[in-house]
């Protein structure tokens, strides 16, 4: 028997603690740094819990949110992101060579973070309506396709190639967990890389990371500078960490180590062991996130569930996986953890959407 109550009030406070932990890694990971630019060591913290504030009011408002009104209005939701993506395109504000955020109210905002809300709810929806055609190329998966293709039509432009990979690995995901056929499958990884290799190669910096993926040490001042200074973390941490507060990397050696890098403070800190009960605590929550997503009967709610863990199981793969080298890098946050307003805000809501679409079942066998 599946306790739903008792497995959906570990979910919360996991993720809680998780954030609280995370609070706690950004102000290691960044006081030097925000004291440095911001002349205040607590900067960053205190906007990251400010964040972590909205994210709650957010998340007990969305278990307030009637699924079939945002059933309704999916395309409505996912036209008003898309209107938010080309904007960020015009008059979003340049980090980096890449317009990404969009200015509001003395907060930098990324449209790309609302595509986990509207193009989740948009993808189950059209679960629904059409999971008799999903086996079919022509009628399921083209015009499924020619939205996505819209989305990371977008993203490219502002530039952002590592999240439409994010997202087209989401929909092989989606798609195959729903049902799609195999060598449909295939046929979609396999254009997803061809098109990947064009667009890389068509951006130096793109394939320069790609270099450095596979020889970090052949551009260590560029392209590599970050992939090597994370190993160095790792190195200093061994197995039982540095100790809290006493990491070296946080001293501007390591850039983005509040954001994308805080795994690897996390694991200069707190060594081996540290970084391998993350994972575990990581591990429990999806198991638990999927024993809750079984026990679903309606066809839009468990795709929701569904699409909600693939996309925290995918972040939380790939910001690991890159802060160990496994993957080239690609600024991805670590989910409740990062430093990151959008991020956190948008994760909570998804919390909420996860509670809200589970909430009516009771007990399964």
């Amino acid at each position: 028997m599946v306790n739903l109550k008792r497995e959906r009030k570990f979910l919360f406070f996991t993720i809680f603690a998780l954030t609280l932990f995370g609070l706690l890694m950004v102000y290691e990971a960044s006081s030097i740094y925000a004291f440095k630019e911001y002349d205040d060591a607590a900067f960053f913290f205190k906007r990251q819990l400010l964040f972590f504030a909205m994210g709650l009011i957010f998340f007990f408002l969305t278990l307030l949110v009637d699924l079939g009104f945002l059933r309704l209005r999916n395309k409505e939701l996912l036209l008003f992101t898309v209107f938010c993506l080309i904007a960020v395109i015009f008059v979003g504000k340049r980090v980096g060579g890449a317009r990404r955020w969009l200015h509001l109210g003395g907060f930098n905002f990324q449209p790309s973070e609302l595509l986990k809300i509207s193009l989740l709810i948009y993808a189950a929806d059209y679960y629904r309506r059409k999971k008799n055609l999903i086996k079919s190329l022509r009628l399921g998966l083209l015009p499924l396709g020619i939205v996505f293709g819209l989305v990371c039509v977008l993203l490219l432009l502002q530039p952002d190639l590592g999240t439409g990979i994010f997202w087209a690995m989401w929909a092989v995901l989606f798609l195959f967990i729903f049902g799609a056929r195999k060598k449909h499958l295939v046929l979609i990884i396999l254009a997803g890389i061809i098109f990947g290799l064009i667009f890389i190669k068509m951006q130096p910096y793109r394939f320069q990371r790609i270099v450095a993926y596979f020889n970090p040490f052949s551009d260590p001042r560029g392209a590599g500078f970050q992939l090597i200074q994370s190993q160095i973390a790792y190195g200093e941490g061994g197995i039982w960490g540095v100790g809290l507060g006493e990491g070296r990397q946080k001293l501007s050696f390591l850039p983005a180590s509040h954001t994308d890098f805080v795994y690897s403070i996390i694991a200069e800190e707190f060594g081996l062991w540290g970084s391998l009960g993350i994972m575990f605590v990581f591990f429990l929550l999806f198991h638990k996130m999927f024993k809750i997503a079984m026990l679903a009967g309606d066809d839009f709610k468990k795709a929701i569930l569904w699409g909600i863990i693939f996309i925290f199981f995918l972040e939380v793969i790939i910001n690991i996986g890159v802060s160990c080298g496994l993957f080239p890098t690609k600024g991805l946050p670590l989910p409740f953890m990062s430093y990151g307003g959008s991020s956190l805000v948008v994760h909570y809501i998804l919390l909420g959407l996860f509670f809200n679409a589970s909430r009516t079942e009771r007990v399964a066998v």
